[in-house]
């Protein structure tokens, strides 16, 4: 069983590349119908295809080693995340302010001047900061998204967390002290 398997190989190898060769051709019928053939009939001529299109990548080269002794301020960070509000969370905040909280593994490195950036619906909110905490004020009801990333002093992005959605709901314009009760209809005395 185990010297067929070589020979299988062979076959399929040679198979394949007398496949890869064949030659295809086009002709039409009675009907007037263009036919496609690996078989040349009379009135049959060769397809002319273009060469197929390759790919050449690029040499692959490792990351340069920092010297020994050289600060480490430029150390990426394993985790950013966004602990509060949780994925899908529906919070319930008349005022529109909601309190974001996030985490960062190794924590922030305020000393080498790196900061959280806060974003809602992708629009940068304030300045960065070193808290992990802020909060949004007045937002509108309905679905928003948060994320945060950390940047150096530059403005340069070290990480980023991954987009957390929430959604905020708040009483309408309409009814600012909620729906209105519902009174029960007053009955009818039986006479």
């Amino acid at each position: 069983m185990i010297k067929k398997i070589p020979i299988v190989l062979v076959a399929c190898t040679g198979l394949s590349a007398y496949v890869s060769n064949a030659a295809i051709y086009q002709s039409v019928d009675e009907q007037g119908n263009v036919v496609f053939s690996d078989e040349p009939t009379t009135n049959s001529e060769p397809v002319k295809l273009p060469p197929l299109p390759t790919y050449q990548p690029p040499k692959y080269q490792a990351p340069s080693q920092p010297e020994e002794g050289t600060p480490a301020a430029g150390v990426g960070y394993r985790q950013i995340s966004v602990v509060s509000p949780a994925p899908d969370e529906t919070l319930r905040d008349n005022t529109g302010n909601v309190s974001v909280k996030v985490a960062a593994d190794p924590q922030l490195n305020a000393q080498a001047g790196h900061r959280f950036q806060y974003y809602l619906d992708g629009q940068v909110q304030g300045e960065p900061s070193a808290s992990p905490q802020a909060t949004f004020q007045n937002l509108d009801r309905g679905a928003h998204q948060v994320e945060v990333a950390v940047v150096n002093s530059e403005g340069q992005e070290l990480g980023r967390s991954s987009s957390v959605r929430f959604y905020l709901h708040r009483h309408s314009v309409n009814f600012p002290s909620g729906p209105p009760s519902v009174q029960p209809l007053p009955r009818k005395s039986p006479n």
